[in-house]
């Protein structure tokens, strides 16, 4: 399993050095030959300021074509140096009917680069075809690969992961080293496995098979936890026979023989430590609701047994000795406990006996058998951060509820915003037992301001003024945390306050999980994220929820958040290894696009929806997470 880390990272980071931006060899002795090796340097030391000089006074100091070739260079250095703009401008003064073809190639490819963060759209429209033909640069496949990798880029960002695969399989015909196009069938696997096995299904091309559809099929191959290493083994002989010629390497049947063994050896026997009893109890009972329905739903749930403890309010000691029985009864791996101290007590122990799925965040654990999965509201406050910046905003306001949960959610996000660079420029409290929220709103939006200046004004003419009451501008977006009630107040509050325009993001808390036309018409607008399962996103298990409405009808509300995380909690249990090898794995759970992250806890990516006519329209899945697991390639 290490061996397979170590060998992903490598092809990674591999597929990073392949993608670098090489310098232009001058086609005719630099003006300073000494300067021109100086300027090199910089580069190479990210000495970005320096490089920035030394380029423009080589261009300077050369003749066209050599001085346009120094030009690019300093706009390259300006581009990694953070002064876009300046980049753009520089590079926009280039003269095209001048510059020689592969120079042209390269300026449109960084041209198209320097938007691509925060406007990929309009990278793709600058990269809708090469700039020059590839007669004219036959022996340039770098230039070409680098071209469609940039626009793989732009649909990753943009969530297209169909149109992200394609780019890359393109890309592949313009690499000539295996060990870079091996790294580039990564690349092509990660974007295909963020579609769901349904989605694989459905836009599969069929017939005939191409390199595309051939990629698909062995996706859904992996995607399929249920089949045996022999049931592998075989879909892929069936494989071969269909896609011959196929440029799969051998190393990506190997892969998935590997995943296969990894999967069939699942524990036989589940204990459930949960909180069936005292002021969790409805919390407890919702997950283990959960985990019998995946559980009664799995075929090989005949070869598996579950047996549950009630783990109550106990003490550490008792914690401690409940999960000691559990493992001399025979478990095998432990589901829980859900309380944050009683986690706490697994994650100080220097080693547990078996593997261990927490349902809560701790500490990082002193252990290598325990996971923690939760649905912290503050990771929501996160990826609410990371969904406002990809959509190219840069300043925040925070409105938030004045008690403890409004706190941490406050901090969670500003935090993460200002580590993605963005700045909070104004924050605001309210009282949630409130219905009007006009103070808290007119201070967020500096109202006041402009209320005492209309004050100052008429004191001084001594009589009316003609008065409209002006919000401040440089707002791009308001992050506010409700639950329902309050967000059906403050969205027509905001409106009636001049900020009608202004985007609200917002986490679950605002929805119910059932849909409430009527009423939730006042939230027309607001983005929100939330799990698959309120909000009836395709996933593998959407279907429990109509077999088990009887069963789940008595945990509505919050509750049936839970019910999700027990769902998806059985279902962690053969994958954890699986995902933790495999760090560009994803499960599609209920709860969320899950993963193994550092210090082994369980990452989660919401779904995103928009309220349109008093209901949640699912939003395309436009995420950081492409750029984050492909490590930002260049």
């Amino acid at each position: 399993m290490q061996k397979t880390l170590a060998l992903l990272l490598s092809l990674l980071l591999l597929l990073l050095a392949g993608c670098a931006d090489r310098p232009l060899r001058p086609t005719e002795p630099a003006a300073t030959p000494g300067v021109a090796t100086l300027a090199e340097e910089a580069m190479r030391n990210e000495e970005y300021p320096r490089a920035i000089q030394l380029y423009q006074t080589l261009a300077n100091e050369s003749a066209p074509p050599l001085r346009y070739e120094y030009r690019y260079l300093a706009a390259l250095a300006m581009f990694r140096d953070g002064l876009a703009q300046q980049a753009n401008q520089t590079l926009d003064d280039l003269p095209l009917g001048e510059l020689p073809p592969e120079l042209l190639f390269k300026r449109q490819l960084l041209l198209a680069e320097i938007p691509l963060k925060r406007d990929p759209d309009l990278t793709l429209s600058l990269l809708l075809q090469p700039a020059v033909s590839e007669s004219l640069l036959p022996d340039e496949n770098e230039l070409f690969a680098r071209y469609h990798q940039l626009r793989a880029r732009a649909f990753a960002r943009l969530g297209n992961h169909l149109e992200t695969a394609r780019e890359y399989i393109l890309r592949g015909f313009y690499l000539t080293e295996q060990v870079h196009a091996e790294a580039n069938q990564l690349a092509i696997w990660q974007a295909l496995s963020m579609l769901t096995s349904e989605a694989l299904e459905q836009l599969r091309i069929q017939p005939p098979p191409d390199a595309l559809s051939g990629w698909m099929e062995l996706v859904a191959i992996a995607k399929d936890y249920s089949l045996s290493p022999a049931e592998v083994s075989q879909r892929i002989d069936a494989w071969r026979n269909r896609y011959r010629g196929h440029p799969a390497s051998e190393q990506v049947f190997d892969l998935l023989l590997e995943r296969s063994h990894e999967l069939a050896s699942r524990p036989a026997n589940i204990a459930l430590l949960l909180p069936l009893s005292g002021r969790y109890a409805k919390a407890g009972a919702a997950i283990q609701d959960g985990i019998l329905a995946a559980y009664f739903n799995d075929p090989q749930r005949h070869t598996i047994t579950l047996r549950s403890y009630d783990i109550g309010e106990q003490s550490s000691a008792e914690v401690s000795r409940l999960y000691q029985r559990a493992v001399d009864d025979g478990a095998q791996f432990i589901i829980g406990p859900l309380d944050k101290a009683a986690v706490a007590t697994l994650a100080v122990r220097e080693s547990l006996p078996v593997p261990t799925l927490a349902l809560n965040h701790a500490q990082p654990a002193a252990n290598d058998q325990l996971y923690q999965f939760s649905l912290a509201p503050e990771d929501e406050a996160r990826e609410v951060a990371e969904r406002a910046w990809l959509e190219g905003y840069t300043q925040a306001a925070v409105l938030v509820p004045d008690n403890p949960l409004g706190e941490r959610l406050n901090l969670a996000f500003s935090e993460h915003w200002q580590a993605l660079g963005g700045l909070v420029i104004s924050a605001g409290r309210y009282l949630e037992e409130k219905n009007d929220f006009a103070t808290p709103i007119k201070s967020l939006l500096n109202i006041n301001d402009s209320e005492r200046r209309h004050l100052r004004v008429r004191q001084l003419v001594g009589g009316k003024v003609e008065f409209i009451p002006r919000r401040r501008q440089d707002l791009d977006f308001v992050f506010i945390a409700a639950n329902p009630r309050q967000a059906r107040l403050l969205r027509p509050q905001m409106k009636f306050h001049y900020a009608g325009e202004l985007p609200l993001l917002a986490t679950s808390h605002l929805y119910e999980g059932k849909t409430n036309r009527d009423q939730d018409r006042d939230m027309d607008g607001i983005l929100f994220c939330d799990m698959p399962w309120t909000l009836n996103a395709p996933s593998a298990q959407q279907a429990l929820k109509q077999q088990n409405a009887t069963a789940f009808k008595p945990h509505g509300g919050q509750l049936q958040r839970l019910l999700a995380m027990g769902i998806d909690a059985y279902q962690l249990v053969p994958l954890l290894p699986l995902l933790e090898s495999h760090p560009y794995e994803r499960y599609r759970g209920e709860t969320g696009s899950l993963r193994v992250t550092e210090g082994r806890r369980i990452g989660r990516r919401l779904q995103w929806a928009r309220f349109e006519g008093g209901l949640p329209q699912l939003e395309q899945e436009a995420t950081a997470e492409s750029e984050t697991v492909w490590q930002n390639q260049p």
